[in-house]
């Protein structure tokens, strides 16, 4: 009995073992990254902007879209709203703009955006809101910087959003970054990594699972010709490519991209290559979202086409937060990179 015990304890802790040190790795305790850095950034600050945690770039008006709220203040229980503001890429010294400061002037916790292009000109701006305890989609019709709100989506089956990416005036892909949305089976899900979230699309109707098993889906984004998907899997460490059927919104695995971090939003540049921002040290993330006062690491990517449907992950951006911490997207336009974060109170404006 005492030599089956024994037995027992020592396969414990080797499990335990094992399982510690999976989690250091994923959290990027063993990383070691050169810093780099991007061309002559300038910070953007004004507007009351906070929380940029995502943009999105009209390349024909050259008005990018941010998607933010200050959840330092609103961890402190502090009553206050998120917007969407608009800054000019052209605009000099420009300051962002709240644009929808009358469109939806209440109950506004922005999260991931998509600006929709139709071929007849129409744009829409598809944001993930979590204010109040629901989760919901409002959809904007975009005039220039002009935001009009017109209708919310909702659905159980948003236990989690995160991200979307319009495919239509009234459609799109959203993804859920956790299976659980509180509770014990969340903490599970993190500590375990489990691959339990789920990719959703609405098709102006009904909703339907168009992935599962994912490791905390988190950015998503198309490429030009509709016909490939991308998803961030967090806690894989990975970027998962996909074929897509733009007839049906099905969609077949293709490939997956190991990163050095946990994946967040996707910005598609013009050449196909994908920019991706990643968490790579995630306890000074964490850190850093407890404590205003502590930095974390920004990591850029450029994951480059290879011309056969792959690709291949470079570093562009490396800093140790006091850029900016913590950044959760790179949009670019010809020459521009704009760079967001979860918690930071301004964005980077950087020549690429």
């Amino acid at each position: 009995m005492r030599r089956l015990l024994w037995l027992v304890g020592v396969l414990l802790l080797a499990v335990s073992g094992y399982w510690a040190h999976g989690f250091l790795t994923a959290g990027g305790v063993f990383e070691d990254i050169a810093p780099v850095g991007l061309a002559s950034c300038r910070p953007v600050t004004g507007g009351g902007i906070a929380g940029i945690e995502d943009i999105a770039i009209d390349g024909e008006t050259r008005v990018a879209f941010l998607s933010g709220y200050d959840r330092w203040r609103q961890a402190r229980g502090e009553t206050m709203r998120g917007a969407i503001w608009t800054y000019a890429l052209d605009g000099g010294g420009a300051v962002p703009v709240d644009a929808t400061a009358t469109a939806l002037p209440a109950g506004f916790h922005p999260h991931g955006i998509s600006l929709w292009r139709g071929d007849d000109g129409r744009k829409v701006l598809f944001v993930i809101n979590h204010f109040g305890g629901r989760h919901t989609v409002e959809v904007f019709d975009v005039d220039g910087a002009h935001l009009a709100h017109r209708t919310t989506v909702e659905s159980e089956a948003m236990v989690s959003p995160n991200d979307l990416v319009g495919t239509g005036a009234n459609s799109f892909y959203v993804t859920n970054d956790h299976a659980y949305e509180a509770g014990m089976m969340r903490t599970i899900e993190d500590l375990g990594r489990l691959r339990v979230s789920t990719v959703l699309h609405f098709d102006g109707e009904g909703w339907k699972t168009v992935m599962q098993g994912v490791g905390g889906a988190n950015g998503i984004n198309l490429s030009a010709d509709g016909r490939s998907l991308y998803v961030s899997a967090m806690s894989e460490r990975a970027v998962r490519v996909l074929d897509r059927d733009p007839q049906t919104n099905d969609v077949t695995p293709r490939s997956v991209v190991d990163v050095p971090g946990y994946a967040d939003n996707i910005d598609v540049e013009a050449n196909g290559d994908l920019l991706l921002a990643v968490h790579t040290k995630v306890f000074a993330f964490l850190a850093h979202a407890a404590d205003e006062g502590k930095m974390s690491p920004s990591h850029l990517l450029r994951l480059r086409a290879d011309g056969k449907g792959g690709f291949s992950p470079q570093t562009f951006h490396y800093s140790d937060g006091s850029d900016i911490s913590a950044a959760s997207v790179a949009a670019a336009a010809p020459g521009r990179v704009l760079v967001g974060a979860v918690f930071d109170r301004k964005i980077l404006d950087c020549a690429m």
